[in-house]
C-alpha cells in the first residue's frame, strides 16, 4: 500500500510540473518538449540526490520515493503509450488535405525513413565499427519525427496549410514504418541469438523478413480499417454521451494494437494509425459537432498526459546515466546526427523537387524547406522504443545500452539545439519579418479603423447634440479623406492588392461555410468537403495570386473523375446509385456555392474597397461574377439534364435543418424542465421516422425537358417520346472553357452537342454565328463521315452534352423502325446541304 501511496504522489508531482510548463513554453515561444526534458533531468537529478543521502521533505521525499520506484517495463511502455500517441495523431489531420499530398507524404513517409535509416547506420557504422545491423536498429529508432514544432512556424508565419498537413502526415506515417522497421531489424538481431550478432544476411533470410514485413504491414492496413468502420457504425449510436463516445475510441486504440499485433501477428502500430486515419475522415460526418470537438478535447488530454510522463520519465533516466556517459556516445551522438541531417536534406533539396518538377506536388519555399530540415526534432516515439530496446532481454546487454542511451541523447540533442534555435533560423531567413504586403496591408488597416472609430466617437456626439473640439469635418462624410497615403516603398501595385483580397475573401468563404453548418443548413459531409476546397484555393492564391485562382476555377468548372465515371458507368450498365450520389454532392455544392458567392460580393464591396482600393475591388467583383456564372451555368446544365433534382435536394437540405432545429429546441425544453424525459424521448423517435424518410436520395429521372431539346434537331423528329428518353441516357456531359476550340475545321466527325448552358460561336464561311442554351450543333456528324466544315469554340465557360456516333448507332441496331425514319430525314438534308453548296 505504501509503495502506491508514493506512486500516485509522483504522478501526482510530475502532473502539476508539467502543466506549470506550459505558460512558461509559451512565453519564451519554446516547444512545450525542451521544457519536459529540462523538468525530467532535474526530476532526476533531486530525486538521486534526495534518495542517495536520504533527505526528509515530508510528503516530497514520499513523492521522489516514489518517483524512484516508478519504472515501467518494455511489456508494458509500449503497449501503454504508444497506442493513444499514434491515434490522436491521426485523429487530427485533414485527411481530404492528406490525400492532395499524398506523393509528398509518402515520399517523406517511406522513403525519408529509408534514407534516414541507410544513412544513420552507415555513418555509425564507419565512426564507430559496430555489427551493420545493430546501426541499423539505431537508425530505424531514430527515424521518427516529431512535428509540432515546425508546424507551430508554419501557422505563426502565414505558411501555406498544405506544408502543415506535410509535416503532419510525414511524421504520422514515418511512425508507422520506421516502428515496422524497427521491428524487422529486432526480429533480425533477436533470431540470430548469439552474443554478438553476426553480419548482416542479404541473402534469403533477409528477403524472408522483407515479405514478413509487408505481410504484417497490409494486415495491419486491412484489420484498422475494418476495426475502425465497425466503430463507426456504433458511435452514431450512442447518443449525446460524451464519455460513451470517447471510451469505444479508446477502446478501438487499444483494441487494434494488442489484437492486431498479439494475435494476428500483423502491424499493430500500422492498425492503430489507419484506425485514427478512419475515424478522422468519417467522424466529422457521423457525428454531432459538438460531440466532435468533445472526442478531440479527451484525446489531446490523453496525448498530453503520455506525452509529458513519457519525456519525464525518459530525461529522468538520462539525467542518470550523462555523468557516466563515455567519449565513444558522444562521438556516436555526431554520427547519428550527422547522418539524420544529410538523410533529411537528400530528401528535402534532393527528391522533393523531382516531384516538384513532375508536378504531383505544388512547389515549396526554399525557406520553407530549410525549416523542415532544421525542424526534424525527435520526440515521444523516438524515446518509446529506445525504452523497449532498453528492456528486451532477448538483445545483448551492450547493444540495448548502445541504442537506447544513443537513440536518447539524440532527441535530446534535437530539443536542445534544433528546437532551441529554430527561432535563429527563423530570422536568418526573414520569416519573422513583415513582407511589403503585409506592412502595407498593416498600416492601411491601422489607418482605416482609426478613421472608423473617429467617425463612431463623432455620430455618438452628435446625437448627444455634442461637438468635438477642433473637428469642424462632417462625421458622415470624413474617412477616406483622412487616410493617409501609404509611403512610396510601401506601395502595392494592382496585382499584390488583388491577391491580399483573394486571400481574405478565401477565408472569409471558409468562415461562411462553418457558419452555413453552425446554422444546421449544411451537411458535416460537404461541410468537410467545402472546406477542404477552401483550403485548397487559399493555398492557390497564396502561391499564384489571381492566376492560382483561375487556374483553380478552370479545374473545378470540370465534372471531377468520381463524376465521370458515375457517369459512364450509369450510361453503360444502367446503374443509377453510384451517379445518385455524385448528383446529390455536385447539386448541393453548386446550390452552397451560389450563396455563398453572393455573399461574397456583399463582402467585397462593404469591406474590400476602403482596404484595396477601389481598382482591387472592381477587378475582385469580376473574379467573383466570373465564378458565378461558372456555378450558375453548371447548376442550370444539371437541372437541364436532371430536371426536379435540384428541387428535391433543396427540399430533403431543408427538411434536414428543420429536423436538427427542432431536436435543439426539445432537448433546450428538456433541460428546462418543460418537458418529461419521456415526453423528449417519444419527440425524438418522431425525429427519426422523418430523418428515415429523407434518408434515401431522390431516384434520377431525365425527364421530359431534355427529351423535348432533343426533339427539336430535325434528325430526330420521327422519333416517339421512348426513342428521345433512351437516346437521352447517352448523352455524355462536358464543360468547355473560354475560347475553347469545341469542334475544328477539317477534324473527323463522330458526334454532335448540344448546349445545355452558355453559349458558342460557329465561325462560318458566311461569317459568325452564336448558338446559345438550347442550340445544337455538328449533327450531321453521327451519320456522315465528311470532315468538320467550320470552327466552333466556347464563348464562356460552356456546358455542353455530347452524343456520339458510336451511341447513336448502338440505338439505331436496336430500333431498326427508328433507323429507317433517321435514315430517310438524313437523306432529305444531305440533299439539302448539296443544293446550298450548288447554289
Amino acid at each position: 500500500m505504501t509503495n502506491t501511496i508514493h506512486a500516485l504522489l509522483a504522478i501526482a508531482m510530475v502532473l502539476a510540473v508539467v502543466s506549470l510548463l506550459v505558460p512558461v513554453a509559451e512565453r519564451f515561444r519554446l516547444p512545450h518538449t525542451v521544457l519536459l526534458a529540462i523538468a525530467g533531468m532535474t526530476l532526476g537529478f533531486i530525486d538521486t540526490w534526495v534518495v542517495a543521502q536520504n533527505v526528509g521533505l515530508g510528503v516530497l521525499s514520499d513523492a521522489f520515493t516514489g518517483l524512484d520506484e516508478l519504472e515501467l517495463g518494455t511489456e508494458v511502455f509500449l503497449p501503454l503509450f504508444l497506442p493513444p500517441l499514434l491515434f490522436n495523431a491521426a485523429l487530427t489531420i485533414d485527411v481530404r488535405r492528406l490525400l492532395d499530398e499524398v506523393h509528398a507524404v509518402l515520399l517523406l513517409a517511406i522513403v525519408a525513413v529509408l534514407v534516414c535509416i541507410g544513412c544513420v547506420g552507415g555513418v555509425v557504422h564507419l565512426a564507430t565499427g559496430l555489427d551493420l545491423l545493430v546501426c541499423l536498429l539505431l537508425g530505424a529508432v531514430v527515424s521518427t519525427t516529431d512535428p509540432a514544432a515546425v508546424i507551430g512556424i508554419f501557422r505563426d508565419v502565414g505558411a501555406p496549410k498544405r506544408l502543415s498537413i506535410l509535416a503532419e502526415g510525414e511524421s504520422l506515417l514515418n511512425d508507422a514504418v520506421a516502428i515496422a522497421a524497427f521491428g524487422l531489424f529486432m526480429g533480425m538481431l533477436i533470431g540470430h541469438g548469439a552474443a554478438d550478432p553476426p553480419a548482416v544476411d542479404l541473402g534469403s533470410g533477409f528477403v524472408g523478413s522483407i515479405l514478413v514485413f509487408l505481410r504484417e504491414f497490409i494486415g495491419g492496413l486491412v484489420f484498422g480499417t475494418v476495426a475502425a468502420r465497425l466503430a463507426m457504425l456504433l458511435l452514431p449510436r450512442l447518443g449525446e454521451s460524451d464519455a460513451a463516445i470517447a471510451s469505444v475510441t479508446l477502446a478501438l486504440a487499444y483494441f487494434c494494437f494488442v489484437v492486431a499485433d498479439h494475435y494476428l501477428h500483423v502491424s499493430g502500430v500500422v492498425a492503430v494509425v489507419i484506425a485514427g486515419l478512419t475515424v478522422a475522415a468519417y467522424g466529422p460526418t457521423s457525428l454531432h459537432p459538438k460531440r466532435w470537438t468533445a472526442l478531440r478535447q479527451v484525446w489531446a488530454q490523453l496525448e498530453f498526459w503520455a506525452n509529458c510522463l513519457i519525456f519525464v520519465l525518459a530525461s529522468m533516466v538520462a539525467a542518470n546515466v550523462l555523468v557516466h556517459i563515455t567519449w565513444v556516445y558522444l562521438w556516436t551522438l555526431l554520427a547519428v546526427a550527422a547522418g539524420a541531417m544529410i538523410a533529411r536534406a537528400l530528401v528535402i533539396f534532393g527528391m522533393l523537387p523531382v516531384l516538384e518538377k513532375v508536378r504531383l506536388v505544388q512547389p515549396v519555399n526554399t525557406r520553407y524547406k530549410v525549416i523542415l530540415v532544421w525542424g526534424g526534432l525527435r520526440g515521444a516515439v523516438t524515446i518509446v522504443l529506445a525504452m523497449v530496446a532498453a528492456g528486451d532481454s532477448r538483445l545483448p546487454d551492450t547493444v540495448r545500452e548502445f541504442v537506447a542511451l544513443s537513440a536518447t541523447l539524440f532527441v535530446l540533442l534535437t530539443l536542445f539545439l534544433n528546437a532551441t534555435t529554430l527561432g535563429l533560423v527563423i530570422h536568418l531567413l526573414r520569416l519573422d519579418r513583415l513582407s511589403k504586403l503585409e506592412l502595407a496591408l498593416r498600416d492601411r488597416v491601422l489607418a482605416l479603423s482609426r478613421v472608423n472609430v473617429q467617425r463612431h466617437l463623432q455620430e455618438i456626439i452628435r446625437q448627444h447634440n455634442e461637438r468635438v473640439e477642433g473637428l469642424d469635418v462632417d462625421p458622415i462624410s470624413a474617412g477616406e479623406s483622412q487616410v493617409e497615403a501609404a509611403p512610396p516603398e510601401l506601395a502595392l501595385d494592382l496585382e499584390e492588392r488583388v491577391k491580399v483580397g483573394l486571400i481574405t475573401l478565401c477565408s472569409r468563404e471558409k468562415e461562411l461555410y462553418l457558419e452555413e453548418f453552425e446554422q444546421q443548413t449544411l451537411s458535416r459531409r460537404m461541410v468537410a468537403v467545402l472546406a477542404a476546397r477552401a483550403d485548397r484555393l487559399i493555398d492557390a492564391v497564396r502561391d499564384r495570386g489571381a492566376k492560382g485562382y483561375e487556374q483553380w476555377l478552370r479545374d473545378v468548372a470540370r465534372p471531377d473523375v468520381g463524376f465521370r465515371v458515375a457517369l459512364s458507368v450509369h450510361r453503360r450498365l444502367g446503374w443509377t446509385w453510384l451517379l445518385t450520389e455524385q448528383l446529390a454532392d455536385r447539386f448541393e455544392i453548386l446550390m452552397v456555392s451560389q450563396a455563398i458567392l453572393a455573399e461574397l460580393a456583399a463582402f467585397n464591396l462593404s469591406s474590400i474597397a476602403d482596404l484595396l482600393g477601389p481598382d482591387a475591388e472592381a477587378r475582385l467583383a469580376d473574379l467573383i461574377k466570373t465564378r458565378a456564372g461558372v456555378v450558375e451555368n453548371a447548376l442550370h446544365a444539371l437541372s437541364l439534364q436532371y430536371p426536379g433534382y435540384a428541387e428535391s435536394i433543396r427540399d430533403r437540405q431543408l427538411e434536414r435543418g428543420a429536423i436538427r432545429f427542432e431536436a435543439a429546441e426539445y432537448a433546450r425544453r428538456l433541460q428546462e424542465g418543460i418537458i418529461s424525459r419521456e415526453v423528449y424521448e417519444d419527440l425524438l423517435h418522431r425525429l427519426d421516422a422523418r430523418r428515415g424518410s429523407i434518408g434515401q436520395r431522390p431516384s434520377l429521372d431525365l425527364g421530359l425537358e431534355l427529351a423535348t431539346m432533343i426533339a427539336r434537331v430535325p434528325l430526330f423528329e420521327a422519333l416517339d417520346r421512348d426513342a428521345l428518353v433512351e437516346l437521352s441516357r447517352s448523352l455524355r456531359a462536358v464543360v468547355a472553357l473560354p475560347g475553347e476550340a469545341i469542334i475544328r475545321k477539317g477534324d473527323a466527325a463522330d458526334s454532335m452537342y448540344f448546349i445545355a448552358a452558355g453559349e458558342v460561336t460557329v465561325r462560318t464561311s458566311f461569317g459568325p454565328v452564336v448558338l446559345k442554351e438550347g442550340d445544337f450543333v455538328g449533327e450531321m456528324g453521327l451519320l456522315s463521315s465528311q470532315r468538320r466544315n467550320a470552327d466552333v469554340v466556347a464563348n464562356g465557360y460552356c456546358h455542353l452534352l455530347v452524343l456520339s456516333r458510336r451511341d447513336f448507332r448502338t440505338l439505331l441496331d436496336r430500333r431498326p423502325s427508328v433507323r429507317t425514319a433517321i435514315e430517310a430525314v438524313a437523306a432529305r438534308r444531305l440533299a439539302e446541304t448539296e443544293s446550298q453548296a450548288a447554289s
